[in-house]
């Protein structure tokens, strides 16, 4: 099956580079799917790495991805800007600090799975969309894409769940051997693309049949049922930061009649769903001594980084975090980019922020001619506001995509190489 699905990954990358991106950018919960244990699925009990799935796939998929680019290109653009000399940066401290890190090789391995892992997502999707003929069609498609993706994998996880799960006492929904934080990005992100469906009554995404838009109004409550079982507090702080961002700058309009009562209907069966689940199973890792714990222990950690900003200037290096403070890396973005590496990455977290400032002023003036640059960069909120709650810096492959679909998008866009 690892082989089966090898096969159709990659081929998808060549075939439809689009689909490749959203399929590579959930490879941890696809390669999870294959090795459940159907019969007596453990929740609790991480999965193995597999480099097969994990690493080689994803390398051949950029690879054929780019393939594929030269061959429909006689020449392929690649737009340098102010996002590209941010990561170009960041894997020069990388590899700087590398030298003098804590552990020299531990520091080299986070370098290399950033080049490969995560920067290749930003590269990767800035090539794609930035050569493509019709870029907003190809942001509608990765949307679709991750929205089947989430209703696919939210359905194996309640069933799963549903049969075997309760009895265990796990109180995070996700694919068992999953991490409940990508799988619950995952979920968010589809149910972005059904809030975008629903407000846009289909517009975005061109769907036209009244059963798909009425189907998405069932799917909609459901990914937000299973988004909540994650029990993933980042994730939740960023879809409706990604909800309240898109209503603010996109001003969008809904008849009163639809949003009364499409509103009532997944309010009522929000209501009903949480009633029957049990309020305590969705909701009892936001208010248990468990999330008590974790707030604390991070607050420490939050301590532990400025101290090391402070008694190291030019810092510890990668994985070196770990070391110094009761948790493996510091839950906040910004907060490892200091601690890890001084005032190198003082000056990275200064860049990175200018980077986003820039991209909401584009936002800002562009807001009333092109939907699409909102939703960009909504979604560049929706990963960020994650990278300040959890992961560790390589881990961070949809917000480094979604700055590639950005800049790219707005490169096309100042350029009028097509009609948008």
């Amino acid at each position: 099956m690892s082989i089966v699905v090898f096969i159709l990954v990659v081929f998808s990358c060549f075939k439809k580079p689009i689909l490749g991106l959203a399929l590579l950018l959930q490879t941890n919960i696809i390669r999870g799917v294959l090795k459940i244990d159907y019969v007596d699925p453990c929740f609790g009990c991480p999965n193995e790495p597999d480099i097969f799935l994990g690493m080689v796939m994803p390398l051949v998929g950029f690879s054929l991805i780019l393939i594929r680019s030269d061959f429909v290109k006689k020449e392929i653009k690649y737009p340098i800007d102010v996002a590209d000399f941010y990561f170009f940066s960041l894997l020069v401290v990388l590899l700087f600090t590398s030298a003098y890190a804590y552990d020299t090789a531990a520091a080299l391995g986070v370098f290399f799975k950033f080049l490969f892992l995560s920067f290749a997502f930003f590269f990767t999707s800035k090539i794609v969309i930035a050569n493509s003929s019709e870029p907003k069609r190809l942001i509608g498609l990765f949307l679709l894409c991750s929205y089947w993706l989430s209703i696919l994998f939210g359905i194996i996880a309640s069933i799963l769940y549903v049969q075997k799960g309760y009895g265990q006492g796990y109180w995070r929904l996700t694919i068992p051997g999953v991490h409940p934080i990508p799988y619950s990005q995952l979920i968010g992100l589809g149910a972005i693309a059904s809030f975008l469906i629903f407000v846009t009554n289909g517009a975005y995404f061109n769907i036209k049949s009244k059963f798909r838009l009425n189907f998405n109004k069932i799917i909609l409550p459901f990914l937000l049922i299973v988004l909540f079982a994650t029990n993933t507090r980042g994730v939740m702080v960023s879809f409706f930061a990604f909800v309240l961002f898109y209503i603010v700058l996109s001003k969008v309009k809904i008849k009163k009649s639809v949003l009364y009562i499409s509103g009532s209907v997944v309010g009522l069966i929000l209501f009903l769903a949480i009633a029957y689940i049990d309020f305590d199973v969705l909701f009892e890792r936001l208010f248990s001594s468990y999330t008590k714990k974790s707030t604390s222990d991070r607050f420490i950690a939050y301590y532990d980084s400025l101290q090391l900003f402070i008694n190291h200037p030019f810092g510890i290096g990668s994985e070196a975090f770990q070391h110094f403070s009761i948790l493996p890396y510091p839950h906040n973005y910004f907060l490892e980019l200091i601690a890890q590496y001084g005032i190198f990455g003082l000056a990275l977290a200064i860049l990175l922020a200018l980077v986003l400032l820039y991209m909401f002023f584009i936002t800002i003036r562009l807001k009333k001619r092109d939907n699409t640059i909102v939703i960009l960069f909504c979604l560049v909120l929706y990963f960020l506001i994650e990278a300040m709650f959890s992961f560790t810096i390589w881990m961070h492959k949809g917000l480094c995509l979604t700055m590639g679909f950005f800049m790219a998008y707005f490169y096309i866009y100042k350029t009028k190489k097509v009609n948008l």
